[in-house]
């Protein structure tokens, strides 16, 4: 079950490239005849508004919340190829909306469940607290604000199998990165697979600041191996360009959605 805490109160691509340790068994080998019976994957997608979904999701030349055709963002594609690979899988996170549906409802073979926190940067995924919300996931649910747990609980909770994590696109912040990495490293045995963040352009502030940011993860990739940590570093960046960009510079549009899902299933399965 999937909480979330309300206050009521008004005021693939060969880009992927896998410095890595073992992959989790649950991933080896595995035959789309062989899914049956067996315990599903369960994958904490973790970051940013990237992770939380597309976009394009727009009424009215407005975004939305609710479930959407153009909602899912690059989730909706690794759920496809996990699917279609015959990987069984069970998305988990304490958000569930940005979803792939239709007439406000989530489709029936698309999993919502996420981590995305739209505005957040590493110190407050660590920390949790309010996220921006759509007004109108809001309405629907009769709240004013929706607020998720620090990621250590977040961890208690959902027991996650394998964590996706690309997180930093805002403010950047490589200490509380690698503040984040080595907190997951300590609450969870689970195989934490970690992307460099994609390109950026103006009008984009900071643009300039991602490959310097990128360049200082591969340390702590290194040290946590080194500490016997399970963990693996995805190079995102390398598989998307500025044109699968939208307007704004940091959002991908529905080419480079495509791409990332193709990345992260790329490393998914790096052990088949």
């Amino acid at each position: 079950m999937h909480t979330l805490t309300f206050r009521t109160s008004f005021g693939g691509i060969a880009a992927a490239i896998i410095l890595a340790m073992a992959l989790p068994a649950s991933l080896l080998a595995v035959e789309p005849s062989a899914t049956e019976g067996r315990k599903p994957l369960r994958i904490l997608p973790l970051g940013d508004s990237i992770t939380r979904g597309s976009y394009l999701a727009l009424e009215n030349g407005k975004p939305v919340g609710m479930p959407h055709p153009d909602g899912g963002g690059w989730r909706k594609g690794l759920q496809d190829r996990l699917r279609a690979a015959g990987i069984a899988f069970d998305f988990v996170g304490e958000l569930d909306y940005l979803a792939y549906g239709r007439d406000g409802r989530v489709d029936p073979g698309f999993d919502p469940h996420h981590h995305g926190l739209a505005g957040f940067g590493n110190a407050r995924i660590i920390s949790g607290g309010t996220v921006p919300t759509p007004a109108d996931v809001l309405a629907d649910r009769g709240v004013t604000e929706i607020t998720v747990r620090p990621i250590v609980e977040v961890l208690g909770r959902e027991k996650p199998d394998v964590i996706l994590l690309m997180s930093g696109a805002n403010g950047f912040d490589p200490a509380a990165r690698d503040r984040l990495i080595r907190t997951i490293g300590e609450a969870s045995g689970t195989h934490l697979f970690v992307a460099t963040i994609p390109p950026q352009k103006p009008p984009r502030a900071g643009w300039e600041q991602v490959d310097a940011y990128n360049a200082s993860l591969p340390g702590v990739v290194a040290a946590e191996q080194a500490a016997g940590r399970r963990i693996t570093l995805v190079d995102m960046h390398a598989a998307l360009i500025p044109d699968d960009l939208l307007p704004d510079g940091v959002h991908p549009n529905r080419a480079g959605m495509e791409k990332i899902a193709a990345v992260w299933f790329a490393a998914l399965t790096s052990g088949r």
